[in-house]
């Protein structure tokens, strides 16, 4: 008997491959981009990570060459990342795409082969009782760092 629904039944796939998994560890991102993303996720390379919520984000404040930026918190913190071609980072926090940012691991990942690709060197969090101080000083060998708060 000829089944005149045959050409619209699924028909069983014959030996089907296993995806292969990536042969050593995966490469290195500064950051990834979504579309529609409620909080920023902010990792360091020792593995500590906040997330706080795009809607606390008050200022972005970036040099010329895109080689640091610093977010700035309505709840007392800061965040000062450095690095080189943060430029699409940026761009992608202050339209509040970027997902996550991530602090480069040279134990986790190979060093990235292109030039050009954002790179975050580090990201440091400041929690200042009183809230963030106007100006961004620079720490030099001889001073002493101060200390973090928790409140």
């Amino acid at each position: 008997m000829n089944d005149p629904l045959a050409q619209y039944r699924k028909k069983p796939v014959a030996n089907v491959a296993e995806p292969t998994p990536p042969k050593g560890p995966e490469e290195y991102m500064a950051f990834d981009a979504k579309d529609k993303v409620s909080r920023l996720s902010i990792r360091q390379a020792d593995g500590q990570a906040r997330t706080p919520e795009y809607g606390y984000l008050l200022d972005i404040a970036h040099d010329g060459p895109c080689t640091s930026f610093m977010l700035y918190y309505s709840y007392m913190l800061m965040v000062l990342v450095d690095g080189r071609n943060l430029q699409p980072v940026i761009m992608a926090i202050q339209m509040g795409t970027a997902e996550f940012i991530q602090e480069y691991d040279p134990d986790r990942w190979p060093k990235p082969k292109d030039e050009k690709a954002p790179l975050i060197e580090s990201i440091e969090f400041i929690v200042e009782q009183g809230g963030p101080s106007a100006t961004l000083k620079k720490k030099s060998g001889d001073v002493k760092e101060r200390g973090r708060s928790l409140h």
